[in-house]
């Protein structure tokens, strides 16, 4: 196991909004990590940095984040982290359905952006910096506790949810019309939903979800590791090319070059 990086899985209610915490800990070295890749995930992040700070690489800019918290909207390629020395970064990644629920509608504004969490027009009422230096269960306990007042709920808040639910469900190997057919919508009306709600489209959204069930293929094979032409038809990709040409747009590299220890990845258990 990597010892900077760990998880932490919710329960209770926050089980429903939060997927996990997942943190990188240099608080005890002098030394920086660099260049850690983090590949997209097709959820929302909201950080809390203690120490120092991050540097953070991104569609060719950099940006350092002192300590503070931030909240960071869909990823459409892999941004590359420089932990520094006596820094702690926890980072609470949301379901993609997440942030509708708390009055976000207009998620586009957030896509491959990091902005301060309090800067956010629904978020500037509440007491997020109390949530710096809290430990895992207080801090879940205290996101549920702070964040219910916000919640709401209607009919495209609920599509979306279930939207994104059976996308996930099916590891993204599934068209933006069946989505639609099978939830009763047009592709237009879902369309609008995602650029609202998740702030990329459907289309990306599954190939997103896509590349990370594949990631996870060569990661943590179930059995031998597949061949890359088996890996690609048995994650719905045309064939290799195909499969090639989309990962390296969102990881930065081919299939054949990448190596996990560049990158912070899910733990499976």
């Amino acid at each position: 196991m990597n010892p900077i990086y760990n998880e932490y899985y919710v329960n209770g209610k926050g089980a429903r909004f939060i997927k996990k915490l997942w943190i990188l800990n240099n608080s005890e070295d002098h030394l920086p990590i660099l260049n850690k890749g983090v590949p997209p995930n097709g959820c929302f992040t909201m950080s809390i940095i203690e120490g120092n700070g991050l540097n953070v690489k991104h569609k060719g800019q950099i940006r350092h984040l002192s300590e503070g918290i931030y909240f960071c909207g869909q990823i459409t390629e892999t941004l590359s982290i420089d932990i520094l020395s006596k820094t702690k970064a926890t980072m609470i990644q949301l379901f993609p359905w997440t942030p509708s629920y708390f009055g976000i509608s207009d998620a586009y504004l957030f896509t491959n952006n990091i902005c301060l969490a309090n800067e956010i027009t629904n978020f500037k009422a509440l007491n997020l910096d109390a949530m710096i230096g809290l430990e895992n269960e207080r801090l879940c306990r205290y996101l549920v506790k702070t964040f219910t007042f916000l919640f709401r709920s209607n009919a495209n808040i609920d599509l979306i949810t279930q939207s994104v639910q059976f996308i996930m469900k099916n590891r993204g190997n599934i068209t933006v019309a069946s989505v639609a057919r099978s939830l009763k919508c047009s592709e237009r009306h879902l369309q609008k939903l995602f650029k609202s709600f998740i702030g990329i489209s459907p289309k990306l959204f599954i190939n997103i979800i896509k590349l990370r069930e594949a990631l996870d293929g060569i990661v943590y094979p179930i059995d031998k590791p597949e061949t890359m032409t088996q890996l690609a038809v048995s994650n719905g990709y045309y064939d290799q090319p195909h499969f090639n040409n989309t990962f390296s747009s969102f990881i930065g590299k081919t299939p054949k070059n990448f190596n996990e220890k560049e990158f912070f990845l899910t733990i499976k258990k």
